[in-house]
């Protein structure tokens, strides 16, 4: 059975006649088809602009615009950051190699740096980063891994430097750099020479402070003093104080001991009275300094202007 085509008619008031609506079929899907796009547009248009209650995703786009945007902000920041944090870690170094030397420790060589930081560090540029924006951040990574390195290097080398002041703290207290006690002394009197009891030549292994007895007789370095009594040899009474450092020095002739054996001096310390006991003409101290056994020139070791008496009462006054 056919299905006849329907007629659709509308009344014309200028023509007053009945005249055929053509395409009406067309003019009504046309219609419907412009209404629904329409209608979509609208709840798009309110759905981005008021709300996105149909969960489009244009929040969390112009999130992450504004996150990236952020981001790139705090990379530039972060650039600058490190960028100073190179120039402090730099004058850092410069301060570390003076303070090496000024405890005589040598400075670290351009191979112990590199293996310490793994390289030499990049001057960070946050523009060059900002041009490669996909790498940004494993430059960062790799700029602050470098920097972690180089400042625990820094912080080994400045432990060193504690330790070798701290060494050199106590070394300087024990060498033995304070004349023991005032009087006279030849500067020829350590070495071969005339004995002047014996009449024969024989070489002096320390020197001859000439005062009175009674004079006091003071450590010249810190210490722990070693002997103290009679030696029974030319040397009469004497102290032997044990330095450290592989320093000694022995003070003979002495007429009365003050320090006891097993105690701790201090340079300036008042140990002893000077005396004439032992092998001696007449009343004076014999001072000798050994360095890991070997004895040496008491000179080099003390400026003849500063006065052991004196030097000890700035020490109380302290």
């Amino acid at each position: 059975m056919l299905f006849k085509k329907r007629k659709y008619f509308y009344f014309s008031k200028d023509e007053l006649n009945y005249k055929e609506v053509k395409f009406f079929s067309l003019k009504v899907i046309s219609t419907i088809f412009t209404s629904v796009v329409f209608l979509i547009g609208l709840v798009l248009f309110v759905n981005f602009i008021i709300y996105d209650f149909m969960n489009l995703g244009h929040d969390r786009i112009n999130k992450i615009v504004a996150e990236n945007k952020n981001l790139r902000a705090q990379i530039v920041s972060l650039s600058g950051t490190i960028g100073q944090l190179k120039d402090d870690l730099d004058m850092i170094n410069a301060q570390g190699e003076k303070f090496r030397l000024m405890v005589d420790l040598p400075k670290l060589e351009k191979d112990e740096l590199k293996v310490g930081i793994g390289g030499s560090v990049s001057r960070f540029d946050a523009k060059q980063i900002m041009a490669n924006k996909d790498n940004a951040l494993a430059q960062i990574n790799f700029l602050t891994d470098q920097l972690s390195r180089e400042v625990e290097q820094q912080r080994e080398s400045y432990n060193k430097i504690l330790e070798k002041y701290s060494y050199n703290q106590k070394l300087f207290a024990a060498i033995p750099a304070l004349k023991p006690m005032d009087g006279y002394y030849s500067s020829k009197g350590f070495g071969r020479r005339m004995h002047p009891v014996l009449g024969i030549f024989k070489t002096h292994e320390g020197l001859d402070i000439i005062n009175n007895v009674g004079t006091s007789v003071y450590a010249a370095g810190d210490g722990t003093i070693e002997f103290a009594g009679r030696s029974g040899g030319g040397y009469g009474i004497i102290v032997v104080i044990n330095h450290g450092f592989g320093y000694q020095t022995l003070y003979a002739h002495l007429s009365k001991v003050i320090a006891r054996a097993g105690s701790k001096v201090k340079r300036g310390d008042l140990i002893a009275k000077s005396g004439r006991t032992g092998l001696v003409s007449g009343p004076h101290l014999h001072y000798e300094v050994m360095y890991k056994g070997v004895k040496q020139n008491p000179i080099d070791f003390f400026f003849d202007d500063i006065s052991p008496r004196v030097y000890s009462k700035s020490l109380a006054n302290k």
